[in-house]
């Protein structure tokens, strides 16, 4: 609470005090967390510090998926790759309860480094060990691997593989219900493959799962008005719109397509607008 309000002070405080009690490995991902967003005026962005708590964390529970995630994200913003490397081989090698944590900070390693296929490799493997895994798992290990499942079908759409990336989405969609991103990957795909009533019932789909998903409102605007139905599109990016009045990218949208239709074509002497 003190760290959602900006009392960095007050949470250092109760970190330690909470640590002094009974030291866990999630209280100290939290802590290194809380110093790398927000160092002291004496620390480092990234200090020894940092590393000890992450380490520590580590000592005491071997097998906690996000301490390795954070750390290894850590080592990456920092710039020291080949670290970031060892401490997510290191979380392959523990076998995490939680596969999910590990290989997807893996696959956004190799991606930041440009190498595709190994991180294509890395996410499969994850929801490979992940599915293995899958009974049983809490809510906050499912949506991980919801995560992971939506990381790969992108990144197959990204390089031009929709049929690859429609399998994806649609065996996540099978294995941890109506997601409003995987809904919304879906569709992209059967845009891509020219399939638009099918596109249109999962963008449909996508935002009755979740009114406020901007991206969904503004791809399947974007579509309509490619096909020609111009009433429609503007519709879909006005009910976004407010829905998300904050998302830049959907007025970008809507004032690229639709707003030059009015200067185009003005309204008549009577009209009401």
């Amino acid at each position: 609470m003190e760290e959602r309000v900006g009392n960095f002070t007050g949470a250092r405080e109760f970190y330690s005090m909470s640590l002094a009690i009974e030291p866990t490995a999630p209280t100290l991902v939290a802590y290194a967390l809380l110093e790398l967003k927000h160092p002291t005026s004496t620390a480092t962005n990234y200090s020894n510090f940092v590393k000890e708590l992450f380490e520590e964390a580590l000592l005491l529970d071997p097998r906690h998926g996000p301490a390795y995630n954070a750390y290894g994200a850590a080592e990456l913003r920092h710039g020291t790759v080949q670290e970031a490397r060892e401490i997510f081989e290191r979380g392959v090698r523990a076998n995490c309860a939680d596969a999910a944590s590990i290989y997807h900070g893996y696959a956004k390693l190799e991606l930041s480094s440009g190498n595709v296929d190994a991180a294509r490799d890395k996410l499969r493997i994850g929801l490979k060990e992940t599915h293995l895994n899958d009974m049983g798992m809490d809510s906050q290990h499912r949506e991980r691997a919801l995560f992971l499942s939506h990381t790969l079908g992108m990144l197959e759409l990204n390089s031009n593989r929709p049929k690859e990336a429609l399998g994806v989405f649609t065996d996540g969609i099978a294995r941890y219900g109506n997601s409003s991103q995987l809904l919304l990957g879906a569709a992209l795909c059967e845009v891509k493959l020219g399939n638009q009533e099918r596109a249109r019932d999962l963008f449909e789909r996508s935002v009755l799962n979740d009114h406020k998903h901007a991206q969904a409102w503004q791809a399947w605007g974007v579509m309509e008005m490619k096909a020609g139905n111009v009433g429609t599109a503007r519709k879909l990016f006005e009910i976004g719109i407010k829905s998300c009045p904050k998302h830049g990218a959907l007025w970008q949208a809507y004032g690229k397509y639709c707003l030059p239709l009015v200067f185009c074509f003005p309204p008549s002497r009577g009209s009401v607008h």
